[in-house]
């Protein structure tokens, strides 16, 4: 029975693991194909989607993927930190899983601006000055949501972090190092939210999250978690 425990938790830990480094590799690769956001932001939109709709969706293809796959790591977070303390898995269940629910809402944003720069017949009632400020809203709303999808998972993080901290599954430092990496991400989500126009010298501050959550994935892949045999588990 032991054994059999064992070989589930090290399934969980290795999905784990897998999620976390793809989610990372995947997130860089719009960025790789180009920066959504400095382009719809040029004065004339329309112009910067002449021949590259495809590219656009290539790339919002793959950032769905990517929180397709945050369901996926949500779910085994949980299965995996539940027996340290159930209650607090399901926080950070919430919200990990919140942040994906958001991020494919946010994408919805995006598709909206390519709708409404598509050129599509029915979208002549408006004129095309109409046309680029309704992209420019959408895409505000894509940046707002994105703040707020940070936030949420700067929180989810913090949850999960601390598990892994309070029962020595990986080393402390690195439980640490994520709880510090994730705070930063509730901070930047907050001010993004409640100033306006804050200093983008902000977003320097989650840098380390990314190697985080690489290193995190690695180290779960290969090294996989300590479990001492006398945890028990809890829901206080």
């Amino acid at each position: 029975m032991t054994n059999s425990l064992a070989n589930v938790k090290n399934n969980y830990t290795k999905i784990a693991g897998i999620t976390y480094a793809l989610i990372i590799i995947i997130a860089m690769f719009p960025s790789m194909i180009f920066d959504i956001g400095s382009l719809l932001k040029a004065e004339n939109a329309a112009n910067n989607m002449v021949g590259k709709e495809g590219l656009f969706r290539i790339a919002i293809a793959v950032e769905f993927l990517m929180f397709v796959l945050v369901m996926v790591l949500s779910w085994a977070l949980y299965a995996l930190l539940k027996p340290v303390n159930k209650n607090l898995a399901l926080l950070g269940l919430i919200f990990r899983f919140g942040e994906a629910l958001l991020g494919c809402v946010v994408i919805m944003f995006i598709l909206t601006i390519l709708i409404f720069l598509s050129g599509a017949e029915y979208l002549q009632a408006f004129e095309p000055a109409q046309l680029q400020a309704l992209a420019r809203s959408f895409l505000k709303l894509y940046g707002v949501g994105y703040d707020i999808l940070l936030f949420i998972m700067g929180v989810g993080g913090v949850v999960y972090c601390y598990l892994f901290y309070i029962s020595s599954y990986i080393p402390r430092v690195l439980s640490i190092w994520g709880m510090i990496t994730y705070s930063t991400m509730v901070v930047y989500g907050f001010v993004n939210i409640a100033v306006h126009n804050a200093p983008s010298e902000l977003a320097y501050a989650m840098a380390p999250g990314a190697l985080f959550e690489l290193t995190i994935g690695l180290w779960l892949v290969f090294k996989g978690i300590s479990v001492n045999q006398n945890q028990t588990t809890s829901t206080e």
